[in-house]
């Protein structure tokens, strides 16, 4: 079983932080599975968190890929990526 859609992360060497527009993205990596706001600590401004994902599950083996794309005031700032890289199954 399978959930999302992988994210295209050979893409994110197109996107230039500070410069790529928030529409550069969405052309670059396609529309965000889900949207939110976060602020990092309290004299930062607050920025959109776009959040893109795939899981992917065999029996009690589950492997994920979240990719977070950090969006302020309609330009990309940058992006956190994570991969299970391993499968990830209960542990003894």
């Amino acid at each position: 079983m399978s959930f999302g859609a992988m994210p295209r992360i050979d893409q994110l060497a197109t996107l230039k932080g500070g410069v790529s527009s928030a529409q550069e993205v969405v052309v670059a990596l396609g529309e965000p599975r889900g949207q939110g706001q976060a602020r990092f600590a309290a004299e930062l401004p607050e920025q959109n968190i776009w959040f893109y994902e795939y899981t992917q599950a065999s029996g009690s083996k589950v492997q994920m890929k979240i990719l977070l794309v950090f969006i302020e005031k309609d330009v990309y700032v940058g992006h956190l990526w994570f991969s299970s890289g391993l499968l990830l199954g209960a542990t003894k």
